[in-house]
């Protein structure tokens, strides 16, 4: 008898155990979404593989996935049995017995059986798979079991078939079952108005409520929670996508959007149900779209107090995490700041309160520069200067990220910069770069407010002597460019904010 093997300590050595047996058995590179395939099977293998555990009634693709077969987690990751998965509970309670919840089960549901064979799928046909079959609005092009020998066209059509089927208008389980139906097929017609909406358009818009819903396996599965397994799958997409060519900016970009999101979830999430469990999707879509009508940087920011803090990083780690293993990461959604007021990392800042506190910061730098150079300012503090060059203040800081982004680099949240990330100063042939940039972001800036170059500066008249390219800039002028830029990294570390890779 041979000894069974020991099971790994911790479900992330389970995950990296099951990557590294496929990986040796492959002449081939894994694909992205094979990644996540077997990272989601390891994991469903090792901790929720207890068939003592199981209802006592539960379909097959629902075991399946609890077993950790690969077929199951194929069907989940491209969202082919959403209605069996958004259903199942309530179809199973509705019925008299464990065969007709059986067969309403098998009838709703698309695929009970197959496999994806994703080792040998074309990268086109795994995109053209998700756009299938993830959006629910692509109802009628799935066919069941159960519908192709009624000759039906989808779950939809074929569940309410076996419904019809089984039970009479005059039953008991009827009063059960039809209001499921009848739910059932009012959200078909809400999803059919996304018919002519691009998938990935689609799934924008109807992850979150998912998400607040929380009955799919494709959202609520316990994964998502797990901090050690989703930093492994991040790094183990991040490195294929690096393998297949990708710029490095852009898996850089990735790898920390990816982290972020699980940073900030983690800190977010919690093991209450769901309070919008109940809701209806089309509610819930609703509420989103509220929720980013009045917050327009919910993408970084996320939807305020209307709905869960977990909701905007929930949703962006399961998009980086499916979206992006099957379209690359340039699908990537945005980083997210975990505080109000902060400099976003692609547009202009959303706190007048934090960039006035750089402004006047930077300006109190400014003058001791000044000052050390032998020159006396023309005023002692930011707020007595007239309001023409207090906003030529403010324009500078808010320039400040698409100034790093020429060297790719961003701004985030200190706390949530990891140290081999984080840039503590720039190079000299970065200060020097940015310098310039910064003088001629200036000139144009003051020559659109009315300034004119002239021999010498004249506040009132709106005169200067500096508006002229770097090359006939003076040394005590480009010294002052100079000093401003070095001064960035520390100058943001003063307001909890740091410069990352």
């Amino acid at each position: 008898m041979t000894k069974p093997k020991p099971k790994p300590a911790q479900a992330v050595d389970a995950v990296r155990i099951a990557l590294d047996r496929e990986r040796h058995k492959r002449a081939s590179a894994l694909k992205p979404i094979e990644i996540v395939k077997i990272a989601i099977s390891a994991y469903q293998a090792y901790t929720d593989n207890d068939d003592s555990n199981a209802p006592a009634t539960e379909s097959s693709d629902r075991a399946g996935l609890r077993r950790g077969t690969q077929a199951s987690v194929d069907r989940l990751l491209f969202n082919v049995n959403y209605w069996r998965a958004a259903y199942e509970d309530r179809i199973v309670a509705a019925c008299p017995t464990p065969d007709d919840a059986h067969a309403c089960l098998q009838a709703i549901s698309s695929w009970n059986t197959h496999t994806m064979k994703l080792n040998v799928m074309p990268d086109e046909e795994v995109t053209a798979s998700f756009e299938r079959f993830c959006p629910p609005f692509a109802v009628n092009n799935r066919r069941g079991e159960a519908t192709q020998a009624k000759g039906g066209k989808g779950p939809v059509p074929s569940f309410r078939a076996m419904v019809l089927e089984l039970f009479d208008e005059e039953s008991s389980a009827s009063t059960k079952l039809f209001p499921i139906l009848q739910d059932v097929e009012a959200e078909a017609a809400f999803y059919d108005t996304y018919a002519d909406a691009t998938a990935l358009d689609a799934f924008y818009d109807l992850l979150p409520a998912w998400c607040l819903q929380e009955r799919i396996e494709l959202v609520n599965g316990t994964w998502w929670n797990d901090v050690d397994v989703m930093r492994l799958v991040a790094e183990e997409l991040h490195a294929q996508f690096v393998s297949r060519g990708y710029p490095a900016p852009l898996c850089s970009y990735y790898l920390d959007a990816m982290r972020e999101s699980l940073d900030v979830y983690t800190k977010e999430m919690s093991s209450e149900e769901s309070p919008f469990r109940m809701h209806s999707i089309p509610q819930l879509v609703e509420l989103v779209h509220a929720a980013r009508d009045t917050h327009p940087d919910s993408e970084t920011e996320g939807y305020g107090n209307t709905l869960p803090g977990w909701l905007a990083p929930k949703e962006q780690l399961i998009w980086n995490t499916i979206v992006c293993a099957i379209y690359g990461p340039i699908q990537a959604r945005p980083l997210l700041t975990d505080e109000l007021g902060m400099l976003p990392i692609d547009g202009k800042p959303t706190s007048t309160d934090v960039i006035t506190d750089l402004a006047e910061k930077s300006f109190a730098r400014y003058l001791a520069t000044r000052r050390a150079s032998g020159v006396t300012p023309e005023f002692n503090a930011f707020a007595v200067q007239p309001d023409d060059l207090r906003n030529s203040g403010l324009e500078r800081i808010e320039s400040i990220p698409d100034k790093l982004k020429v060297l790719g680099y961003r701004i985030v949240p200190a706390a949530s910069c990891y140290p081999e990330q984080r840039i503590e100063s720039l190079r000299a042939s970065e200060v020097e770069c940015l310098a310039i940039l910064e003088h001629r972001r200036w000139v144009d800036e003051r020559t659109a407010a009315g300034w004119k170059l002239a021999p010498h500066k004249n506040i009132e008249a709106k005169e200067s002597p500096y508006l002229v390219d770097w090359d006939e800039l003076p040394d005590r002028a480009r010294e002052w460019n100079r000093s401003s830029i070095r001064d960035i990294p520390s100058l943001l570390a003063s307001v909890g904010l740091a410069i990352s890779r």
